[in-house]
């Protein structure tokens, strides 16, 4: 990929970028059991930080010791080499046993074990449709909370038989 295309006359100067990785993976592991598995198509070193990536085209996978996994699709993701927190973008897809969540924004708080899910929230199991503004998920226990920014707004709630 190229960082610059620089012409001086009669010669072409190109200067890759040396903080792009093609086909990144990473794989966390606490001291309960629980797995965290993150991967991308692409992955950009923050210059700033490098303990900061920038995703591209994500999947994670979260595995929870005696519990079901959690599974995490989004176009784009802000990922902390150092504490595994990881900040999910752009058509946020979740799943774990016939939950799906779509949202616009997902904070993968992984040293809390905690999913913070909020703009356009839509939740879906097998008969039940809501529509948030903010989904919080215990990862451990699976146990959620629902809300709104605005107090006078109701979570609106559909029901299919």
């Amino acid at each position: 990929m190229l960082l610059s295309d620089l012409d001086d006359g009669n010669n072409k100067v190109l200067k890759e970028k040396s903080n792009i990785i093609k086909d990144i993976s990473y794989l966390s592991k606490d001291d309960a059991g629980n797995i965290y598995v993150i991967n991308a198509e692409y992955g950009e070193i923050n210059e700033d930080n490098p303990d900061i990536i920038f995703l591209e085209n994500v999947k994670a996978k979260i595995s929870i010791f005696n519990s079901e996994d959690f599974f995490i699709e989004s176009d784009f993701a802000k990922y902390n080499s150092k504490n595994y927190n990881t900040n999910f973008y752009e058509n946020t897809k979740v799943e774990y046993t016939e939950h799906k969540i779509n949202c616009r924004y997902l904070d993968l708080l992984f040293n809390e074990n905690l999913a913070l899910l909020y703009e356009d929230v839509v939740y879906k199991n097998l008969q039940t449709r809501l529509l948030a503004d903010r989904l919080e998920i215990d990862l451990i226990t699976k146990n959620s909370k629902l809300s709104m920014k605005n107090n006078e707004e109701k979570i609106n709630i559909f029901y299919t038989k």
